[in-house]
């Protein structure tokens, strides 16, 4: 499925959710493992951080 267009909450967890729980791509795959070395978590916590960070880049919004 793919990452749907919107600025709502309700759009904005719908993307998160789906990116958590597809399969990465090759480049979002290199930047998970960057996350995990540069900032020492998990595979898991890097992957949902790279989900929430392109879901609200995709809403054009910022994390507060």
């Amino acid at each position: 499925m793919p990452i749907l267009k919107g600025k709502s909450k309700k759009i904005i967890a719908s993307n998160i959710k789906e990116l958590s729980t597809s399969a990465p791509s090759s480049a979002r795959e290199k930047g998970i493992h960057t996350m995990m070395k540069t900032h020492g978590m998990d595979y898991a916590t890097a992957k949902n951080k790279m989900a929430i960070a392109i879901a609200f880049s995709k809403a054009g919004k910022s994390k507060k």
